[in-house]
């Protein structure tokens, strides 16, 4: 299926979120490739931590302890932010995030909108906030002040496609992941969150076939809705 380009203010943002090992890399980069094979003028973003305020705070919080390093039987080792031991801490680091994503949506996301792209990003403010639930271990901040202006960072016309995947899967799949209980409070986030975005949401236990058809489908449907308007 060709799909007609959409008028330049009606660009979409396609969010690829999911934990760990979901699939993310893989299947947003399938789709880039799909997209412009139809015509669209589109740009991959991988929408990682925001670091302008964050690593500094971070070096701190390491300083003074609260940070665990977990050392992979593969030579790796893998942060852990444990922010939530510590109340001033838990409650400061959400809007430093906030402030750092602010920027980078700004950024990555609307200055490529305004120039025309259809934009899809690998992880994106909706994998921040789960990043922040693990972090100060509350999953209902997506509720509160900070959470709410978090997902109000994410431009209009945007789709959310979220990428569920088992822990044990997961852990497979990745050679950077401290633990199963790790990916357990993770994919705890992920499910509340999706659940009060009313995501849509693609097991990718299928094969990279399977998931890619759905994907690209849904992805069709959103683009020439949005073409429409």
């Amino acid at each position: 299926m060709q799909l007609q380009k959409a008028p330049k203010e009606k660009n979409r943002v396609i969010c690829i979120i999911g934990m760990d090992g979901s699939g993310k890399t893989t299947h947003s980069r399938r789709l880039v490739d799909y997209l412009r094979e139809s015509g669209i003028k589109c740009k991959y973003i991988w929408f990682g931590t925001a670091s302008f305020l964050s690593y500094p705070f971070m070096i701190i919080c390491r300083m003074l302890g609260f940070t665990r390093i977990h050392n992979l039987p593969n030579g790796l080792a893998i942060p852990e932010h444990q922010y939530y031991r510590n109340r001033p801490i838990s409650s400061i680091w959400p809007w430093i995030q906030f402030l750092d994503a602010f920027t980078l949506v700004n950024l990555r996301v609307k200055v490529p909108l305004w120039r025309g792209f259809t934009i899809v990003c690998d992880r994106f403010v909706p994998d921040i906030l789960v990043d922040l639930m693990t972090d100060v271990n509350d999953n209902r901040l997506y509720e509160k002040l900070i959470g709410r202006l978090m997902l109000r960072l994410t431009p209009r016309h945007s789709l959310f496609v979220s990428l569920r995947v088992s822990e044990k899967t997961a852990w497979t799949r990745k050679d950077d992941i401290p633990g199963l209980m790790y990916l357990s409070r993770r994919k705890e986030g992920y499910h509340l969150l999706t659940n009060h975005l009313r995501t849509q949401v693609i097991d990718t236990e299928e094969s990279i076939f399977s998931v890619q058809q759905r994907l690209t489908s849904l992805v069709d449907k959103s683009l020439t809705q949005t073409s429409a308007l």
